[in-house]
């Protein structure tokens, strides 16, 4: 399974470059058909993702509606995370349905566009989601607590493990800490870990008092050597290990605490958590 791609320094979420293929594969294919038979269908392509991103949106809401009672406002936090790939294909077809019904000039163009696309998105996330014939581990590093025990990473083997890269001057890792504060009390059998990425002990003390935060397990990659052991440079990042401690799963970005809460139940559940959204 995919879990990043990598550009440089910068970690992108495998899902984000697929979308970006996919609305280029529609582009492509309706606006060389369209010009062929004199219709502009660019714009509706557009439309068509539009309805389809509101929708995708919308069918994880109602899927996990329980889990947004408490924080309301963050249906409107786009960057969670939170999205029913399903629910919006299907929400793409349904609507350039009734497009062509409407504009029957725009239906070989439209629709072989859409196919198109479609095919790409299937393709892509089977792709996304085959098992690595090499599974990533969780490494045998030893790392700092705050108190300057030295801990092994691979000590978390044996229960589900969440391990989350950050530090206190990324605005994303600030904002979803709370959130894992929360997750934690909640999912007791679950490690869940905050590896902090170069900075002193005082300096993340400062930070927890300050916003009165509890947090267990929190550790210091004082090098940045564990994260690049796991391929991963960009913050936030959080990796979900299985109880053998095999990785199943990376999140690049921040979490609300229905999209974290419904990644953590899958790992729980022993499910490849990719797989879901």
């Amino acid at each position: 399974m995919i879990h990043a791609i990598q550009i440089g320094p910068v970690s992108l979420p495998p899902s984000l470059v697929l979308v970006a293929l996919v609305l280029a594969i529609a582009l492509l294919v309706g606006n060389y058909l369209g010009r062929k038979a004199g219709v502009e269908v660019e714009s509706r392509i557009y439309r068509v993702l539009f309805v389809s991103a509101i929708c995708a949106r919308l069918g994880f809401l109602l899927q996990h509606h329980d889990a947004y009672s408490s924080t309301p406002w963050s249906i409107f936090d786009l960057r969670d995370g939170g999205w029913s790939p399903w629910a919006g294909l299907l929400a793409a077809w349904l609507y350039a349905t009734m497009v062509v019904r409407r504009f029957p000039a725009m239906k070989k163009p439209l629709l072989s566009g859409l196919i198109a696309a479609s095919v790409i998105w299937v393709v892509g996330t089977a792709v996304l989601t085959l098992p690595s014939r090499e599974s990533q581990l969780l490494p045998d590093f030893n790392t700092l607590s705050m108190e300057g025990d030295q801990i092994s990473l691979s000590s978390y083997v044996g229960k589900p493990t969440v391990i989350n890269l950050w530090a206190t001057w990324c605005p994303p890792c600030r904002r979803e800490m709370p959130v894992f504060e929360r997750v934690q009390n909640e999912h007791l059998e679950v490690n869940i870990v905050f590896l902090n990425q170069g900075e002193a002990p005082a300096k993340i003390q400062q930070f927890l008092t300050g916003n009165k935060l509890s947090l267990r397990n929190v550790l210091l990659d004082s090098t940045g050597e564990v994260a690049r052991s796991l391929g991963h440079r960009g913050l936030p990042t959080t990796l979900f290990f299985n109880a053998a401690g095999r990785l199943v799963d990376v999140r690049v970005g921040e979490f609300s605490y229905p999209t974290l809460n419904q990644r953590i139940n899958a790992l729980k559940d022993g499910h490849e958590v990719g797989r879901k959204t």
